[in-house]
């Protein structure tokens, strides 16, 4: 049976860079997008020698604005990685978009050319709010490119950012419910964090806005479970809303810790080579730089800044982080598999235990979870897990 791959491409490219977002993303006039295409295509091909053939489940185009490419650009980078490799008739393809940048033709083409899911860059149902987020469209184009996506595709998704500055409970609670009123069948709802690197994190420093307090965090993440709920979605991942049969499969990847392979500048990988330590994790990442990664990929087949042997109790943290994000958790049995040892060799369970205990983590014979009462700390709860590992 063929092992399973998820594919993750990385558009570097905005039309402006919003001041809260620390992803690598850029602005630039003038692109070759041809020069891209070759350059994704050489790296897709440098992978397809280390890895051999996998069954692909799920393809990500993220960004920047991945709907700023062009449609040659989608429809060469799928064509080539169906060429590489087996897609899983399920596969999942999704791309991200922004109302700034979609319009009817682009939708279609992007459909008939494989992309079966899109994920659109809202973040506010709220002029005002939009103008703070330094977001280049207006709510009318936000609900034009809603009503876009329900056209073309059955499987869409949207991101909204929460406890703003200066929001008020009972306005998210209206903005939510509007959301709602889409009849999209996922979304991702995120408090606002503040960042390193980013205009917001320097604004929050020379005081221009002050953040919610953590109780009134608290109160909107509550009001926000609240309402999904009662309208039936199941809160799977910490961030992440889905109807049924509707969860990301892309992002459950990551969360469960799966293989992926990660292609353009930025990207990360997370990928077993065939014939080289085949039970070991390589993790690589690209260099940043969009020039720099294609002036390297020309050169060398690949834009890789580093790459090194994921060690044993680096994976079982990854493992942690990730995974305890999850509404399931964690099973031991994909624990076990993944670093190819016993769950006893791995954890001091007098500490796991002590920590069941205190009501932090759920435990059985299955699997580890936190219980959704404790999410609003489910960062310290992971570090406390983390520091029950015993391997070296």
């Amino acid at each position: 049976m063929l092992k399973q791959l998820s594919i993750y491409i990385h558009y570097p490219f905005c039309k402006a860079k919003c001041p809260y977002c620390d992803f690598n993303s850029h602005v630039q006039s003038e692109i070759n997008h041809q020069d891209f295409l070759e350059c994704y295509i050489l790296e897709l091909e440098f992978f397809a020698k280390k890895i051999g053939k996998r069954k692909i489940t799920s393809i990500f185009f993220g960004g920047g604005t991945p709907s700023l490419m062009p449609s040659f650009l989608v429809a060469g980078i799928l064509e080539k990685i169906s060429n590489l490799w087996i897609i899983a008739n399920d596969c999942e393809i999704t791309l991200e978009a922004n109302p700034t940048s979609v319009e009817s033709q682009k939708f279609k083409d992007f459909k008939e050319f494989g992309i079966n899911r899109l994920s659109l860059g809202i973040q506010a149902f709220n002029g005002e709010d939009l103008k703070f987020l330094g977001r280049q469209h207006s709510l009318q184009e936000s609900i034009a490119a809603i009503e876009l996506a329900k056209k073309f595709f059955n499987n869409f998704s949207f991101d909204l950012i929460y406890a703003r500055p200066k929001q008020k409970i009972e306005n998210w609670r209206r903005e939510l419910l509007q959301a709602l009123e889409f009849s999209t069948n996922h979304l991702s709802l995120y408090q606002l964090t503040i960042e390193k690197g980013t205009q917001f994190f320097s604004d929050f420093k020379r005081q221009k806005f002050i953040m919610p307090d953590e109780n009134l965090a608290s109160e909107f993440y509550d009001a926000t479970n609240e309402i999904m709920n009662v309208k039936g979605f199941e809160h799977y991942e910490v961030s992440n809303y889905a109807q049924k049969n509707y969860q990301s499969k892309h992002n459950l990847c990551y969360w469960q810790s799966g293989e992926y392979i990660g292609i353009g500048a930025g990207a990360h990988s997370r990928i077993c080579f065939e014939n080289e330590n085949s039970y070991k994790r390589n993790a690589i990442m690209m260099i940043h730089q969009p020039q720099l990664w294609l002036q390297k990929v020309k050169e060398k087949q690949v834009g890789i800044q580093s790459m090194q042997i994921v060690e044993d109790i680096e994976l079982i943290e990854e493992i942690l982080l990730m995974g305890l994000r999850l509404k399931g958790g964690i099973e031991i049995k994909k624990i076990e598999e993944i670093s190819n040892k016993k769950f006893i060799e791995i954890f001091e369970i007098k500490k796991l235990t002590e920590l069941q205990k205190q009501n932090f983590i759920e435990i059985d014979s299955k699997k580890i979870v936190i219980p959704a009462e404790k999410w609003l700390i489910m960062n310290s709860i992971i570090s406390r897990v983390c520091e029950s590992i015993i391997i070296n």
